[in-house]
């Protein structure tokens, strides 16, 4: 009879309580418990959909290939005025460029490769009839290869790269017919079982998928194996002008949009049997481009009936879980701390009528030596706990002080032109801003610190103090929520080094809390006073838009917090009383299972 070990290679490990040396699927017996137990990692049940930046040309009828990091868009419409796009853009997983156009302008064209290898086959002419015009991309140029040998638009293709593609359906009238690319020439190959145009299409040239199209509308789904279509499983929602290029074989494929006849943003999974309805798209429309897999996914462009560059990236089921998982305790409670570093190298320094300094290494807070002028509620910045910046705060007075802390000692620097409390700050000991606050009343001056002195720059656009504020330098910091006597804001600006801009609100107007982050464009905040007074809500912040993710485990307001996005600390504040816990936050999370022996 097989052993584990004989199996596995390794014997159970005995090991009291939950065994910290444990690889994934690994078993071991818990001493304390007397349990059987493995650990595996915790992902997401369900997709969803997240904005993006917008492409700089608005158009439908486009096409694309790639990945959601990696992707080309290229070809398409826009109106008003009409225009045939021979427009190419690069996205980079954030935003989009503009590369070299195609030779020549056209819509309804296929598309199919990667950022550096592509190929667009056919499409309709500027103005005209179908072509059969046919060009290479080679990660900085178009260039003109052999035609298709049927001419068409609204058609559809799947491939690797530009030397190994597949073209199929098409119009008008109706077609079936599909052609095999090698790199030099063309081949007919078998015909779809149901012509049609506008339809979906995604794979590689020996396994691809077609789905959906007119006329009429269509809900047929034919899978290619590298010589001959059968049909699968219907879509669940028939559809015209989805997203092509977004699955990478003939068991991996998602249909984004379209028209059903509106138009919708109906997302549906294909595992190779069936479809399966997830997360819809923010925006409904069709003929849009993109590029991807099922589970790292981007649709961009189309028309819903206006034409839009709207970008949207998919992640799907079985995604890294953040969450949120309690650290050892801070020395002494307190609310309203100044807080820098990361969180292995984290700082907390003053508090209401305290001096107090504590630093923790990524297991325990330890007292250091305290702050030149007990206070609280001001800012800080600082990329480590031997590098920080406190500025500002209540002292029994609307503060001005800056001190400067080397991992040993505080040093005062110089002041402050505004004294003010519970504001935002961002960057580091030597590039910071202040931001916001309470003078009384709610005030929006901007102070910039060079590493000598601060100088005030450009204000705000909205007044208010417990702001959430982080970024990486005096030129790049974001501000958010907050509150005034008018009440509390979910309003987001981001600072650019001369203005500050109004982008994306939070999905929860919030004050009062906390934020890590060392950009701008990468940002979590969490904690706060929303309503109820206390909360545990943590959203994060891509550059673009907001997602809430899982909460803290203990909900509290006026707390400390500092690190990155996929790795921070939050730290006590208020719940109330005052609280010493602390929790360390990681983007991707290891879940226990214990397994039932009676």
């Amino acid at each position: 009879m097989a052993t584990y070990k004989s199996t596995v290679g390794t014997a159970v490990v005995n090991y009291a309580g939950n065994y910290p040396g444990a690889v994934d699927g690994e078993l071991w017996y818990d001493s304390t418990n007397k349990d059987f137990k493995y650990q595996y990692a915790n992902v997401t049940a369900a997709g969803s959909w997240r904005t993006g930046n917008a492409m700089n040309t608005a158009r439908y009828l486009l096409t694309g290939c790639g990945i959601q990091t990696a992707a080309l868009g290229f070809a398409g419409f826009s109106s008003p005025p009409d225009v045939w796009q021979a427009t190419t853009e690069s996205y980079n997983g954030t935003s989009w460029t503009e590369v070299n156009d195609l030779n020549d302008a056209r819509y309804g064209a296929a598309g199919a490769g990667t950022q550096t290898s592509a190929l667009c086959s056919g499409g309709q002419g500027s103005p005209g009839s179908a072509v059969a015009n046919v060009e290479k991309w080679n990660g900085s140029n178009w260039t003109e290869v052999t035609a298709l040998n049927t001419a068409r638009s609204n058609t559809t293709a799947a491939g690797a790269d530009n030397t190994s593609v597949l073209v199929f359906g098409g119009g008008p009238p109706d077609v079936a017919v599909t052609e095999s690319y090698n790199g030099t020439n063309w081949t007919e190959v078998g015909d779809l079982n149901t012509a049609r145009r506008q339809l979906g299409g995604s794979g590689i040239q020996t396994s691809a998928l077609a789905y959906g199209g007119a006329s009429p509308i269509k809900a047929s789904t034919e899978s290619w194996n590298g010589s001959a279509w059968t049909s699968v499983s219907n879509l669940n929602d028939g559809r015209t002008a989805p997203a092509s290029s977004i699955g990478s074989s003939n068991t991996n494929a998602l249909a984004v949009g379209g028209e059903s006849p509106g138009y919708v943003g109906v997302t549906e999974l294909w595992d190779g049997t069936s479809w399966t309805e997830v997360a819809d798209l923010a925006t409904g429309r069709a003929a849009l481009g993109g590029a991807g897999t099922n589970t790292l996914g981007l649709a961009y462009g189309g028309s819903a009936p206006a034409v839009n560059g709207l970008t949207e990236e998919w992640t799907g089921p079985g995604a890294p879980v953040g969450a949120w998982a309690t650290g050892n305790p801070v020395n002494a409670a307190r609310k309203l701390p100044f807080a820098a570093g990361t969180q292995t190298a984290g700082l907390m320094a003053g508090g209401p009528s305290s001096a107090l300094t504590e630093l923790y290494n990524g297991t325990n807070w330890t007292e250091v030596n305290n702050m030149g002028t007990a206070r609280s509620g001001g800012g800080a910045s600082g990329l480590t706990n031997t590098t920080a910046l406190i500025f500002g705060g209540w002292e029994g007075s609307f503060s001005t002080k800056t001190e400067s802390f080397n991992g040993t000692n505080w040093t005062e620097l110089n002041d402050l032109n505004t004294g003010r409390t519970t504001f935002g700050g961002a960057g580091t000991n030597t590039s910071a801003l202040a931001f916001g606050g309470n003078t009384p009343p709610a005030t929006d001056i901007t102070e910039s610190w060079n590493g000598t002195n601060w100088t005030e720059v450009n204000d705000l656009n909205l007044a208010r103090w417990e702001v959430y504020g982080q970024g990486s330098s005096n030129t790049a910091a974001l501000c958010v929520g907050g509150q005034s006597p008018g009440g509390t804001y979910a309003n987001v600006e981001n600072w650019n080094g001369t203005n500050w801009t109004e982008v994306n609100n939070v999905n929860t107007a919030k004050t009062k809390g906390a934020a890590a982050g060392q950009s701008n464009t990468s940002v979590l905040v969490f904690g706060g006073n929303p309503s109820p007074p206390q909360s545990a809500l943590t959203e994060e912040w891509n550059g673009v838009s907001w997602v809430e993710l899982a909460d803290l485990n203990t909900a509290r307001l006026e707390l400390g917090g500092c690190g990155t996005v996929t790795s921070a600390l939050a730290f006590s504040g208020e719940i109330p009383p005052d609280t010493t816990a602390s929790e360390e936050w990681s983007g991707s999370t290891i879940a226990t299972k214990t397994i039932t022996t009676d």
